[in-house]
């Protein structure tokens, strides 16, 4: 059996082989980690020429594992555990202000109001570097892939801890040029009703939206909300989306004939044991204050 106990000593480089194996070769270890692919090649290659042992082969299809590299990743999912459990003993137990937060956001949710609000916080934390993992899954809290995580969903984890920030109301919008020419803008729900469908949805047209409107057909359908966006401004058709998103958009208006309805909530997660560093908290709370005074942004409050 392969050992090294230089090598599997080195986190590092234990780390460089999950990444590469987790997150299908090179390219995709690239993008996880935030560097080059030409960065990652140099450290694979390093890391074997130190190590006097390969531990992927290069095939015209990709990296494949050699028996060695098994040896090596097999001890990695061993300490990787350990190793995380480590890092956030020592954030919790680090003094001040000073050090990084990977804060993870889906794209979405990162409008000018909570821009601004970060902003504000790095302003008045100089010593804390916030590090921005644009993600719409969950990236894992426990491999600390992130610090803290924004998300939108109804059913957090529960092996992190969470807050709700706040809840959410979503509706349907429109370019505001389309639905002024349009027959819908003047109340007419029996009206031609071009609709963005999303594949997530359970189906592609919402019941309810089929009731009111009886001849509402797909026009395009989208796997994310920024590309759906673009299609509602081009004057495609219109889509449900939080109202915190459409309200962001002036060229967009809501088609009130349609409603509002219940949306998931956002929530702030984070691993239970990072709860109390100092830096990690203190943006906690800043988030908090942010959504509990931005409410009326997200649903729609009572005269």
């Amino acid at each position: 059996m392969y050992e090294n106990n230089s090598l599997v000593a080195d986190w590092d480089i234990l780390r460089l082989v999950l990444a590469i194996d987790r997150h299908g070769g090179v390219a995709g270890a690239a993008r996880h980690m935030g560097v080059t692919h030409a960065t990652i090649s140099r450290r694979l290659a390093r890391a074997e020429a130190d190590a006097q042992i390969v531990f992927f082969e290069r095939l015209p299809a990709g990296l494949r594992l050699t028996a060695a590299g098994q040896v090596v990743l097999d001890h990695a999912r061993r300490v990787e555990p350990e190793f995380h459990a480590l890092e956030r003993h020592l954030v919790v137990h680090e003094e001040g202000m000073s050090g990084a937060i990977r804060l993870t956001i889906p794209p979405a949710l990162l409008d000018a109001r909570l821009s601004q609000s970060l902003a504000i916080f790095a302003h008045d934390n100089p010593s804390v570097l916030l590090e921005f993992v644009g993600d719409n899954s969950l990236l894992n809290l426990h491999q600390r892939e992130a610090d803290l995580a924004i998300r939108v969903t109804r059913k957090p984890p529960e092996t992190l801890w969470g807050r709700k920030l706040t809840g959410q109301q979503a509706g349907f919008y429109a370019s505001a040029d389309w639905l002024a020419q349009s027959a819908l803008g003047a109340g007419d729900l029996t009206s031609d009703v071009p609709i963005i469908s999303f594949h997530s949805w359970p189906e592609a047209i919402p019941k309810k939206l089929r009731e009111q409107c009886p001849n509402v057909r797909v026009a395009a359908r989208s796997e994310d909300m920024i590309a759906a966006l673009q299609l509602v401004k081009a004057g495609a058709g219109l889509t449900r989306m939080p109202k915190v998103l459409g309200e962001a958009h002036p060229e967009l208006q809501h088609v009130a004939a349609l409603g509002w309805e219940s949306y998931m909530p956002i929530w702030m997660l984070i691993h239970p044991e990072l709860r109390k560093a100092k830096r990690i908290e203190s943006l906690m709370k800043h988030l908090a204050v942010h959504f509990e005074q931005n409410r009326h942004c997200y649903i729609v409050l009572d005269d």
